[in-house]
């Protein structure tokens, strides 16, 4: 919860992505900490997906006019500003996570 207020409260453009990067990294150490053969939990997988997806909108290759850079940071701070809402409710969590990894992110869903 800590790493979405500080995106929000990051300067615009570098900084936000930088504190972007930082939400991501958090996540990946979460889903390091999973037990060897054991399925990592859903919400660090669902929160590196996204904050990675977000501080591409950045970094990836043809990215970074400022016009684009701008877009970035908003969805970035929105996607902060929303997870703040959702954090201590399941049910808001889980409908979160999956808006954010297949609708705002692109992210295909699995068939089952």
């Amino acid at each position: 919860m800590q790493q979405a207020r500080r995106v929000l409260d990051a300067e615009d453009g570098w900084p936000t992505y930088d504190t972007g990067l930082e939400f991501q990294g958090r996540a990946m150490h979460a889903m390091s900490e999973t037990p060897d053969a054991a399925y990592a939990p859903d919400v660090p997988v669902a929160l590196y997906l996204i904050w990675g997806a977000l501080t591409d909108e950045m970094d990836a290759p043809g990215r970074g006019s400022p016009e684009q850079d701008a877009a970035a940071v908003r969805r970035m701070k929105q996607a902060a500003a929303e997870w703040l809402t959702v954090v201590d409710s399941p049910e808001g969590r889980t409908a979160y996570l999956d808006r954010w990894v297949h609708e705002e992110c692109g992210y295909a869903r699995r068939e089952t």
